[in-house]
């Protein structure tokens, strides 16, 4: 195997890194835009009124994806895809759920940048509350 085969793929991966460092998100307008799109299956803190179709999202910061949300049945594809929810992996895993981790039950994307971006800075706002 060549060199340039994982040259490629590490690049990328520190282009976004770098991309999501140089812009970080605003907390407050990822909890407003959670509680508009996301909170229809999703919880994120305790007490917030969130959905029930898709895994509590407290803590998840740092947590490995998969696990934490008991009353939930991750699929395989998420259990065994063996991310770490940090801003890199929620960066991707946003912009877009099936490519990442192809199988996952996550329907939706994030397409927007700026949307991501508010999102990881209001998930990582809850890292250390839980």
């Amino acid at each position: 195997m060549s060199v340039r085969m994982f040259t490629a793929p590490l690049i990328l991966v520190l282009i976004g890194v770098a991309a999501y460092a140089a812009n970080p998100g605003d907390a407050v307008a990822g909890k407003a835009y959670f509680t508009q799109m996301c909170k229809q299956c999703h919880t994120a803190e305790d007490g917030d009124g969130g959905g029930e179709i898709g895994p509590s999202l407290v803590g998840v910061f740092g947590r490995t994806a998969g696990v934490g949300d008991t009353r939930f049945s991750y699929t395989p594809a998420l259990q065994g895809s063996k991310l770490v929810w940090n801003a890199a992996t929620l960066e991707r895993f946003l912009a877009n759920p099936a490519v990442t981790v192809p199988g996952t039950a996550m329907p939706l994307p994030v397409p927007d940048q700026k949307d991501r971006d508010n999102l990881i800075a209001y998930f990582q706002s809850l890292a250390g509350q839980h």
